[in-house]
């Protein structure tokens, strides 16, 4: 009988453990082209993208897929200005891709030029 008690109550523990490890109803969903894994692990995915704050979330979901990356490295280098982070990393992603459709060779005085007058004209995604 004391063995049926104890059963009962690690079973009760058991299910218990299992409602609090649960995601909660209002956690949002790991957006499209995140996870660099080809192979794929959506649950190392999922639990990197949960522990993620709010600003973080923002700022990933808010860009486009080809630019999602930039805020994924400024968390990833413990930039303390996210905003300006990812800000400045889109701009120098956008200002890079018109040089170069604009036929500036990468790294020329040409392209360094470009960008930099780019740039004085970009609107940042998230305006301070």
């Amino acid at each position: 009988m004391k063995y049926v008690v104890q059963l009962c109550l690690l079973i009760g523990l058991g299910f218990l453990g299992m409602g609090l490890a649960t995601e909660p109803a209002h956690a949002q969903a790991v957006p499209e082209c995140i996870d660099s894994d080809k192979a794929g692990n959506p649950q190392a995915t999922a639990a990197w993208w949960n522990r993620r704050s709010p600003e973080q979330k923002k700022y990933i979901s808010e860009l486009p897929c080809e630019q999602r990356f930039i805020p994924m490295v400024c968390i990833f280098l413990w930039d303390p200005d996210l905003r300006g982070c990812t800000n400045k990393g889109v701009a120098e992603y956008k200002a890079d891709k018109a040089c170069t459709a604009e036929g500036h060779a990468l790294l020329s005085e040409a392209h360094s030029s470009c960008k930099e007058r780019f740039k004085k004209t970009f609107t940042p995604p998230f305006p301070g």
